[in-house]
């Protein structure tokens, strides 16, 4: 064969579309293509991609395969630690793979799923579920708010759908609804919300924005407490700001503490220390009038701070 059939460039192929286009058996195993998985060839002149790899997995693994668990998780968002190499799959089959880079899931059920970069892939609801049982309590909470977040979901739907299934996972999954908001624009943020929620602490408000008296914007924080005039605002990355950033960022903050707000910034290098963070926002609360009970910290919490993205 002088010239591959322009059918089969740019995406991996079955061997059945490689004869059916006609590359013979000879050919497909010579220099010019390159196995991915077993029946499912690439040109060998075509760095495969991870969605080449993941199109690939697809088209080895059953009829009905579709992409699941943490693999799905990843290709929603954010990036969370403790992924597996593997390319997670679901089908309602009795299939197993021979090959150890795909995990194949099988369910009795019917596959909650849609078209996602086109790629058969598990809802962000069946996702989150799903990864319930994988994730920790903190990586469930910034998945389940990134996903709201980022109008993958609703809340009402994504509360609907664990409560109404019963699939592995969905305790898990209840449990951790209890902790999302719709606002919560970043994985850190989450982070150290729950630092203060699950201490007792009052819930606060997330990215909700200030106004001043002629309806201008004056801030959004990332947490606030409205009633005691406190926020929270986690900073990770001001070194990487522009002086004109950071002078904006400064900026906004003295304003705010001009109009009474005690403003409490929360850098990478404080989450070493997160009872710190705790106490210093309990204290900025009392001084606002904040009579509840001190933060306590139990077992639980300690259990759940350790916990990494």
């Amino acid at each position: 064969m002088r010239e591959i059939p322009e059918s089969l460039t740019g995406r991996p192929f079955t061997v059945a579309e490689a004869r059916a286009a006609g590359v013979s058996a000879r050919t497909l195993d010579g220099s010019r293509f390159r196995r991915l998985f077993r029946g499912v060839h690439v040109l060998a002149s075509e760095e495969p991609t991870s969605r080449t790899w993941l199109r690939a997995a697809v088209l080895a693994g059953p009829s009905d395969a579709v992409v699941s668990h943490r693999t799905a998780q990843e290709l929603y968002g954010p990036e969370l630690s403790g992924a597996d190499d593997r390319i997670h799959l679901s089908t309602r089959r009795n299939a197993v793979s021979r090959d150890e880079r795909i995990a194949v899931h099988r369910r009795l059920h019917p596959i909650a799923s849609h078209e996602v970069d086109g790629l058969p892939v598990t809802t962000p609801a069946r996702t989150f579920v799903d990864c319930a049982l994988s994730l920790t309590f903190v990586q469930l909470v910034v998945f389940g708010d990134w996903l709201i977040h980022r109008g993958l979901v609703e809340f009402d739907e994504l509360l609907h759908y664990c409560r109404g299934r019963h699939l592995d996972g969905v305790v898990n999954a209840r449990r951790a609804m209890q902790y999302l908001v719709a606002d919560a624009r970043s994985p850190m943020e989450t982070l150290v919300r729950l630092m203060i929620v699950l201490s007792g602490l009052p819930h606060p408000a997330c990215n909700v924005t200030l106004l001043d008296d002629a309806g201008h914007l004056v801030a959004t924080p990332d947490l606030q407490w409205a009633r005691f005039k406190v926020v929270v605002e986690y900073d990770g990355i001001w070194h990487e700001r522009s002086p004109d950033d950071r002078r904006w960022q400064r900026d906004r903050r003295e304003e705010l503490e001009r109009r009474g707000w005690t403003v409490i910034v929360v850098h990478d290098t404080d989450l070493a220390k997160p009872v710190s963070i705790v106490i210093r926002v309990h204290d900025a609360l009392v001084r606002g009038g904040y009579r509840g009970p001190r933060p306590v910290f139990g077992p639980r919490w300690h259990r759940v701070v350790r916990q990494r993205l």
